[in-house]
């Protein structure tokens, strides 16, 4: 709730990492979420769900800005959805 709240004031992102950073920090210390939730898993999170969504390498890449493209390999290898893929192309022929 507290991560949906944030989003909902702060619907896009003309700040600085810094900011960003403060802003979910300020937001999870009214919570019992401290220490568990920050802003760098919240990034993980996010390239997470693109992964599952079979968002492919090079535009997951550059949606997250990683300057290598096996950070983005490891998320959507992670995911499983490349296995899937292939097991749904194998099985509809």
């Amino acid at each position: 709730m507290c991560i949906e709240r944030f989003a909902n004031r702060y619907d896009s992102c003309p700040h600085s990492r810094s900011t960003i950073n403060r802003r979910v920090n300020e937001a999870v210390e009214s919570t019992d979420l401290r220490g568990r939730v920050y802003p760098h898993c919240l990034r993980a999170t996010a390239a997470s769900y693109h992964a599952y969504q079979g968002v492919a390498p090079v535009p997951l890449q550059a949606l997250m800005g990683w300057s290598d493209l096996a950070t983005a390999q490891k998320y959507i290898r992670i995911s499983g959805t490349a296995t899937a893929d292939a097991l749904r192309q194998a099985h509809h022929r």
